[in-house]
Order: structure tokens, then sequence, then C-alpha cells
């Protein structure tokens, strides 16, 4: 066994040891590491749609004023009330927000919107009644994700909350920003137009071929290690 493999006791062993893996600070790290492997992605698509649409990165923070009033669909409902007024105008909104935890909870976003326009305090005010709001004009964009993106503040968030969201992207953005969100071995197996879906126990399947792909890899109490080597017993 592992020196730094704690024993696996009794029929819940392993289950047990998965378990503290996954909430452990290696587990956040990789989930930081996602967020913003993710959050560089879209933000690549956003930023081809604005060009293309003549649109402008507003950087806003949306602050609870006391826990115990959050919940998931306040910033859906917030996203909403601004997708609207877009909407009114002709305008389709292109958002990422990230949930993070710094004293206060608090939302931060990258919205990208149309010349001209302008969130409206008040409005603002309207649409987040549970706490403060801030933004202003995001002129160095790439410096405003990596810091909504550090990992430090994106512990103990509350039960069951979603870290990050986005919205906005065209059929092409979708595609790129799955793509680049694949595993190496599977984006060395499929082209990026591929349509492929991972389902759960069975693993990725092309969903105009009906080919399944596996991954290589295998998950041990000792890490993941390859397949053929584990089989082998090297």
């Amino acid at each position: 066994m592992h020196p730094h493999t704690p024993p696996l006791r009794g029929p819940h062993g392993l289950g047990e040891l998965v378990k503290k893996i996954e909430t452990s600070a290696a587990s956040l790290k990789k989930r930081v590491r996602i967020c913003r492997k993710k959050l560089k992605a879209v933000t690549k698509e956003h930023r081809r749609i604005a060009k293309a649409k003549g649109l402008f990165a507003v950087a806003a923070t949306l602050t609870f004023a006391k826990e115990s009033d959050f919940c998931a669909k306040h910033i859906t409902r917030f996203l909403s009330c601004l997708r609207s007024k877009l909407k009114r105008q002709g305008h389709q909104l292109l958002y990422a927000w990230v949930l993070e935890r710094a004293g206060a909870l608090h939302y931060h976003l990258a919205l990208w919107l149309p010349r001209g326009f302008k969130l409206d305090s008040a409005e603002l005010a309207k649409w987040w009644p549970w706490g403060s709001t801030w933004n202003e004009a995001c002129r160095k964009v790439s410096a405003w994700i990596h810091y909504i993106s550090k990992r430090n503040c994106k512990k103990d968030l509350p039960k069951g909350a979603r870290a990050f969201g986005c919205g906005g992207l065209d059929a092409q953005g979708k595609q790129t920003t799955q793509y680049a969100m694949f595993p190496r071995w599977l984006k060395a197996a499929v082209p990026p137009s591929a349509k492929v879906k991972r389902v759960a126990k069975v693993g990725w399947i092309n969903m105009e071929t009906g080919e399944v792909y596996e991954s290589p890899w295998i998950w041990t109490p000792r890490g993941c290690r390859l397949k053929a080597k584990e089989a082998t017993g090297q």
C-alpha cells in the first residue's frame, strides 16, 4: 500500500476515501482549474461575438448583505431582468459569473453590453435588492477573468451552490468551448466539430456515429493511472 494511503476499513472504506479526496484541498484546486479553463474558453468566444456586434465589456459585482439571503435563483433573476431590458432594445446578453466568499458572499460578473448602454444604479438596486452592486467598464478583460477565477475565495460556498455560470454563446461558441474542455486524450481522438457527450458509466459518445470513447486512465487509491499499466501491475 502507498505510504500516504489510509487503510480501507469495512465495505464502505473506498467510498469514504473517495469522498475525502473529493472534498480535499487538491479537489478544490482541480475545480478552480476547471473553472478558470472554461472561463478562458468562454471569454475567447464572447470576445469574438462582441467584436462582430460592437459590444464592450463591463466588470460587475453583486454582494449579499446577509448570507441568509442567499438563493441560487437570485443570480438567475438578476440576469433575467438585464436580459429583458437588452432584448427590448434588440440585443442579446453575453455573460459569465463566479460565486465567491471573501468576507461577504458575492458574485463577480463579466458582461458584454452594446455601446451606449448604461447600467442604471436605480435599476440595479431593484434587480439586486439583497445587498450592494458595483460595476465599471472593463478595459483589461483577461486580467478581470484571472482575478475572478482565483482559488482562495472558492472555499465554503453554500451547499449545492454553483460556482460558475455563463450564457449568450452562439452555436460555434458552444461547440468550441465544449471542445476546449475535453480531456487531452479525447481531443486526440475526435475533431473539433465532433458532437460528443459524456454519459455516466459508459464513456464519451459521438452523437453522430454512436462510437464510444473510453478514457485510457483509471482512478486508484494511488491516483490516476493508465489502464494498460494497471492491468500489468506496472
